[in-house]
């Protein structure tokens, strides 16, 4: 890089979190643009133009900064802002996404309004920033990249939009992270801090009687300010952590925390010859379901099982207690596959078309059931949106993957409102089981945050829904056959209960267990200024599992 001035632009620079790190910016030197339309905390209203604003303050500090009233959600503004700042500053160097608005949605709660608006602010206003930033960074040779994720994200809670756009942000870190051009890094922060939406989301959390927020919040009262965040972020951006791309990281003002992504702790063989039902019969309860509960293997010791590969199918398929099932698809290979499977368990089928909005998805589950009485289990297993053809790899496929993602959450939780008012206007139990195509990036997101969402499933419903996830990793193909019988087998057996909230895994010739994302370790330094060798202890603890060192171009 030439002498000029190192140029950031901070998404939510207005206040909280955003204005901190961009004052820390400021403070270190860099020429800072503040994009924040200064909107009310639901973002539905324009605030009154401050008398001192992010940018006013860093320049009265003898600071360099401007602001910019662009809103994340508009792809077009903050792509002409980036160019902008290349044409006339002579590049863009970093970027941290800290947009963001709150609104009251849960799993089966919140107005279809309230879910897109987070939706289009957290989820797509990000991968607004990233389409805008990334070829203009990749040209250049050099580049930071930093989203914000939440607990609400990677923990069990229950925010609704907002769990399941925390988690896409984390898949697209997790994802891009790796694939980034030479010299940028994308990372994520986890932060936690005393700002006025968690103290919006402590108060319906005192309201609803809650000992805490979403993520694991315990007291507002005990919460670091946003500037004891904001010299991590700062060093997130710096060149000399270059080295780190793919990371999330939890920030929280005296301690950081690397949350690893989640990774498969079962996998067992389903391909041609295995009886499947034999196969989930032994290894579903014996291995699988511990491992949800542990989040971890069971195995490393003496072998857990017989020669259940070698064993026929059994004659008969037991019979379920559900009797009747809703199947939500317009795959018709996989339909075929849910219907045979359900079908020799006695469940009778009733297929639905694809209805992708919330009004919609209820009324065509209130005709089914109007038409031919109570249901028992849905299953949601709609295509996503593909995208045109790519001619690339790498990152730019994988963004152009994430288009329409938005959508497709979107259509996944309206199956699982219909669910959950189903099963409280008739007060009765329903078990979901939601299909999601990951072979693309964007699947892969979309899979996860159906996971984080079915996590909520219990607790919102008071018990009433009980959420399963399976991510299909597998060509059609190979997919639909182990496809049916997983579906067959967490209906038809009680005890496939303990998988709720998990993420089973399809993939060719073999079905495993995603663990959750959970902390990988922890390092505790009293902040807020970050110690000279926490680098070297992060890449200690990210061990052989860290991703490889970017080279700076030129």
């Amino acid at each position: 890089m030439s002498a000029r001035q190192r140029v950031a632009v901070v998404t939510g620079g207005g206040g909280g979190i955003g204005a901190a790190v961009a004052e820390e910016l400021g403070r270190g030197g860099w020429f800072v643009v503040t994009v924040d339309p200064l909107v009310t905390l639901d973002g539905s209203e324009r605030l009154p133009e401050p008398d001192e604003t992010t940018a006013g303050r860093i320049v009265a500090a003898g600071g360099s900064a401007r602001a910019s009233s662009a809103s994340v959600t508009d792809g077009e503004a903050v792509g002409g802002l980036f160019r902008e700042l290349v044409d006339e500053r002579g590049g863009l160097d970093a970027v941290i996404n800290v947009a963001g608005i709150t609104r009251q949605t849960y799993f089966g709660l919140g107005t279809e309004e309230d879910w897109l608006t987070l939706l289009a602010v957290h989820l797509e206003g990000y991968l607004n920033v990233l389409n805008a930033a990334l070829p203009l960074m990749a040209a250049a040779g050099h580049g930071r990249i930093v989203g914000v994720t939440s607990g609400s994200g990677w923990r069990a809670a229950d925010a609704g939009a907002y769990s399941c756009a925390k988690r896409a942000v984390a898949s697209l870190t997790w994802q891009l992270g790796r694939q980034a051009p030479p010299g940028v890094t994308i990372n994520a922060m986890s932060p936690i801090a005393a700002t006025r939406m968690v103290a919006a989301a402590a108060e319906r959390a005192r309201q609803a009687g809650m000992t805490g927020g979403g993520g694991g919040v315990s007291l507002f009262a005990s919460m670091p300010g946003p500037e004891d965040l904001a010299p991590l972020a700062a060093h997130l951006v710096g060149d000399e952590f270059g080295w780190c791309s793919g990371r999330a990281l939890f920030a929280g003002g005296s301690e950081v925390a690397v949350i690893d992504e989640p990774r498969l702790l079962e996998v067992v063989r389903t391909d041609a010859g295995v009886s499947l039902s034999r196969v989930l019969e032994a290894v579903l309860p014996r291995a699988f379901a511990p491992a949800e509960s542990a989040q971890a293997t069971g195995g490393g010791g003496n072998p857990r099982f017989g020669p259940i590969f070698d064993e026929p199918a059994p004659a008969e398929v037991a019979s379920s207690q559900v009797r009747s099932c809703a199947v939500v698809t317009d795959r018709p290979r996989l339909a075929a596959s849910l219907t045979a499977a359900l079908e020799a368990r006695s469940i009778t089928c009733h297929l639905l078309d694809v209805a992708r909005s919330f009004g919609k998805a209820g009324d065509t589950l209130h005709s089914v059931v109007a038409s031919a009485g109570p249901i028992d289990a849905i299953v949601v297993a709609p295509a996503g949106r593909q995208p045109s053809a790519i001619s690339t790899d790498g990152w730019e496929r994988t963004l152009a993957e994430h288009g329409g993602i938005v959508e497709d959450i979107h259509t996944d939780a309206g199956w699982a409102r219909a669910a959950a008012e189903y099963a409280a206007s008739a007060a009765r139990p329903v078990q979901l089981v939601t299909l999601t195509d990951a072979t693309t990036g964007g699947g892969r997101s979309r899979a996860q945050a159906a996971a984080q969402h079915g996590r909520a499933a219990a607790g919102t419903t008071k018990g009433r829904v009980t959420a399963f996830a399976a991510s299909i990793e597998a060509p059609e193909a190979a997919a639909v056959l182990p496809a049916g019988e997983l579906v067959g087998h967490l209906l038809g057996r009680s005890e496939a209960a303990s998988l709720a909230g998990a993420e089973l895994v399809i993939g060719a010739g073999w079905l495993g267990l995603r663990g959750h994302p959970r902390p990988l370790g922890s390092i505790t330094y009293g902040g807020p200024a970050v110690p000279d060798w926490l680098d070297a202890t992060l890449r200690e603890m990210v061990g052989s599992v860290g991703h490889p060192p970017h080279t700076e171009a030129g």
